[in-house]
């Protein structure tokens, strides 16, 4: 099987970069740095009490997962957003687009040179996560559910890179925008959330004077389902439910309101990658429509909204 071409150059340029070690320093650098401070804590304890508490071992694993999950928010934008926008600054897209490559393939090599810095980052980091295997307490099963969520939070945040990259002609404001999109992906969800529960608190205060009532009629309603998308929802689901937590969902209602209403919920884990990869999904597919020819010659000849049926 052939590979693709632009795949292959993205590989040669990334391996004779500095870009890529100093970034699997710097991640596995703060990973190692919260397990070591972690146990160091824990064998202190230890020491003082004579007393080891397995669930501080436990939490351990958590805490190492929570970084790992951040840190791919925090790389994920950076490596994927100059993707195609570092093409339109060199003036090498147009060339690429005279190829016989179509958007597609130019996109799909884009995207797994991307992905293969992640699956890089994150093969590198197994060991770290492993650590807790020493004391028990985590399968590996659990420890591969965790990495299924961060190849979708990958997948996703980098669709989003590719497809702010492929929008705008500068780096500088494709790598912006694509962070105050992951921004608004986890906190506008939230705040929305928020926001409709408040609403129905206020509405059900006006009827009603009995506080707990209220706490238990009150719901966010149909904004719950945004909270699908929302990749930081889908984690704390999951690290709750190998806490050995039994009403995750009971715990997010505390404080966006959303309830257990039907098979969604009760699946929320499934049905929220599965919504994640095929928002992925739908943002790739964008991605080589927009950058091709065809589809970029439709869009300047169309006329702005407030001109249409109008005469120019």
């Amino acid at each position: 099987m052939k590979a693709n071409p632009v795949y292959r150059k993205e590989v040669k340029a990334s391996s004779r970069s500095i870009r890529v070690p100093m970034a699997l320093l710097g991640f596995n650098g703060i990973l190692v740095a919260a397990a070591l401070i972690n146990m160091y804590s824990l064998l202190y304890q230890v020491r003082t009490t004579a007393e080891v508490q397995y669930s501080g071992l436990l939490a351990m694993y958590r805490i190492v997962a929570a970084v790992e999950f951040a840190l791919l928010l925090c790389v994920m934008p950076a490596i994927s957003s100059g993707s195609i926008s570092g093409e339109k600054e060199h003036r090498t897209l147009d060339l690429l687009l005279t190829t016989q490559m179509s958007p597609r393939q130019i996109v799909w090599g884009k995207l797994l040179s991307s992905l293969g810095d992640m699956f890089l980052i994150l093969i590198s980091s197994f060991p770290v996560i492993a650590l807790v295997f020493v004391y028990g307490g985590v399968t590996p099963q659990d420890v591969i559910t965790v990495i299924l969520c961060f190849v979708t939070t990958a997948l996703l945040i980098t669709g989003i890179g590719l497809y702010c990259s492929a929008m705008f002609q500068r780096t500088v404001l494709s790598t912006a925008v694509s962070y105050a999109s992951v921004v608004l992906l986890i906190g506008g969800t939230v705040a929305a959330n928020r926001f409709a529960l408040g609403l129905s608190t206020m509405r059900w205060n006006s009827y009603m004077n009995q506080i707990g009532s209220v706490a238990d009629q009150a719901t966010s309603g149909g904004f719950q389902y945004l909270l699908l998308f929302n990749p930081a929802v889908t984690f704390y689901s999951i690290i709750r439910e190998q806490s050995g937590a039994r009403d995750v969902l009971g715990e997010i209602a505390r404080w966006i309101g959303i309830h257990n209403e039907g098979w969604i919920t009760d699946h929320w884990v499934l049905v929220s990658i599965a919504v994640q990869l095929l928002t992925a999904v739908l943002l790739i597919r964008g991605t080589a429509r927009w950058i091709d020819p065809a589809s970029r010659k439709r869009r300047l000849a169309a006329p702005p909204f407030w001109k249409n049926g109008k005469k120019s």
